[in-house]
Parts: C-alpha cells; structure tokens; sequence
C-alpha cells in the first residue's frame, strides 16, 4: 500500500476513534469537553503535515494548515489581543505564532495564485501547488462556516460546531479521503467533506420520526388523535422516569377559569424547560394522578455524525451522487 492510501485511512481511523469518544459522551452526558476536541487536534495536524511532506508541496502550503489550525482554534480560543502582548500567557503566545503562519499561507498564497485559471481548477488542470492552496483555502471557508452557523444557533451544539471543523481538519477536500467504495460517475458538483458527513447525519436524523412512531405503536401509547400527533417526534414515559436534563417535558398544566388542565404542547414551552420549572410541571402531573407524559428526547447529534461516517467512506458526496444522476 502506498504512503498516501496509508494516510488517507489513517485519518479515517483517527476521525472514527475521536468521534466514537464524543459521540459516547453526547449519548451518556449531552457534552463534550473542550479538552476532547484539543486531544484529538494533535494527531489531525501531525496527519496533514506528514501528508503535506509526502506530496512535497511548496512552503506556502505548510503554512495554510497554519491558517486552518488558526481557523479551527476561533472555536475554542479567543483571538491574541494585540493591545496586551506583554501580558500573553504562553497559550496566547502559541497562538499568537500559528496566527502569523497562516497570516504568510494566507497573503503569500494570494499573491503567488493570483492569476489561478479558475476553469483549468475546477477541471484539476492546476499545479499541484495551487490546487492545494484553493482547497485549503476552501476549507478555512468551511470551518468559519460552521463557526457562523453555530453563533447564529443555526447549529445548535457547540459540540457539533468544534466536531465538523476537527472533521474539516482531517479532511480539508476529498483528495484526503480514500476513494469510496461505491464512487459516483460523472459528478459535476461536489461540497467539502465535512459538509457531507452533516447531509449523511441529517439524513440518519430523518429516520428517527417514523422509528418513534412504531415504538409508540408497539408500546400502546397511542390512544387517540391528540396522542397521535405526539407520536412521531416524542414518547410517553412514567413521570417517576422523566429527566429534564436529557429530554423535554411537552405533557404540561396550565389554568383555565381557575381549573387546571392537562395539555400536550408539539414543541417545548419558550420558557426555561429544566430545573425547577420542569420539577415544578411535574410535581404538577403528580398531583392530578397524571401517571405518564410525552417528552422529547434531546438527540445527540454526534451520534448521527458518528454514524455518517459509514456512508462517507461507502459512497463519498451525497451531492456528488444527486449530480451525477442529473
């Protein structure tokens, strides 16, 4: 086996055993400590330098994987603040270095590639060299999409963000990645990597409603039209099992001309769902002799992208695949 088959799998190895830790810890806990992603980070940019010296690519490219270790640590670390270098720590002095690394990837990059043919890119009629840059390039795209999309709570879990740009990391463009298995023909588009690896877990994600419909079918915990609607996206569970820091609660009190009834919200209530408002619904349920309500458990996305490795590394591009058929 060749130098780059044996790192293309490497890093495949290295993205199954990290995610397979933060996937666990999702599952267990609904984290994952900063500490996991930091640990994990050093194998990642020892790969893509070794990586870099097989291909003995020109200086200017070991100093992008600069810029993307820089990109990456936006999401952990703030900035160096340039108005208080005395008082650097030496974490902030480290970073301070992999920032002006990048800085020189960045700057001498553009000025070196800033005549790219960009139809002879696409078409991988470039140098090596410059084709390299623009796919690094891309990646530090990638990563502060990713950065954006979770300040906008567009993506959720802060985990997940840190968890798609460790993926970026390791696989900054498909020329990473071993060929898939089962490769598409005549793709005439394809996304990043680790854009991927989220179409593949949002797509596991979709099989989750009608496998909790036929849980709740199976279990009897459909009853009438109002339990039906409940049915694809929560379960019943005893009120003495209920915990308001893995699920929440839909099954609520409210007051009506001073009589308090029994309702199931679709969504959660806007309001704080856990704690002492949670104990408080429930203490609530109690007392009405209300034995079982609905909640929604609060899915751990990692174990969705952890799964989506398979599909990755079998068919490569979901959208490479739409495509090729089109």
């Amino acid at each position: 086996m060749e130098a780059d088959a044996v790192l293309e799998w490497a890093r495949v190895i290295v993205l199954f055993c990290c995610l397979s830790l933060a996937a666990k810890s999702d599952y267990s806990t609904l984290m994952v400590r900063d500490s996991h992603w930091l640990n994990w980070t050093t194998p990642s940019v020892l790969l893509l330098i070794i990586g870099l010296a097989v291909i003995e690519t020109d200086p200017l490219n070991y100093c992008m994987a600069g810029a993307l270790l820089a990109t990456a640590s936006l999401s952990i670390f703030d900035p160096p603040d340039l108005r208080k270098t005395t008082h650097w720590s030496r974490e902030q002095i480290a970073l301070a270095a992999v920032y002006s690394i990048g800085l020189v990837g960045l700057l001498g990059g553009a000025m070196t590639h800033a005549d790219t043919d960009f139809i002879a890119l696409v078409l991988g009629d470039e140098s090596p060299e410059t084709s390299l840059w623009w796919a690094l390039l891309g990646a530090i795209v990638t990563m502060l999409f990713f950065i954006i999309a979770w300040r906008v709570r567009i993506i959720q879990g802060g985990a997940d963000a840190k968890a798609l740009i460790l993926v970026t990391l390791i696989f900054p463009s498909w020329s990473f990645l071993p060929e898939p298995i089962f490769p598409s023909e005549g793709a005439i588009f394809s996304i990043p990597p680790s854009m991927a690896m989220f179409l593949w877990a949002g797509a596991a994600f979709l099989l989750v409603p009608p496998a909790l419909f036929i849980q709740n079918a199976t279990r009897g915990n459909i009853s009438s039209f109002a339990d039906l609607k409940m049915a694809w996206h929560s379960t019943r569970r005893p009120i003495s099992e209920i915990r308001s820091d893995t699920s929440w609660l839909l099954t609520d009190v409210i007051e009506n001309e001073g009589e308090k009834k029994v309702i199931n919200r679709i969504l959660p209530s806007r309001g704080p769902s856990s704690g002492k408002d949670a104990a408080a619904v429930l203490e609530n349920l109690d007392s009405l002799g209300v034995q079982t309500a609905w909640v929604a458990n609060k899915h751990p996305f990692l174990v969705y992208l952890f799964a989506s490795i398979i599909p990755l590394v079998l068919f490569g591009d979901p959208v490479g695949i739409i495509s090729s058929e089109i």
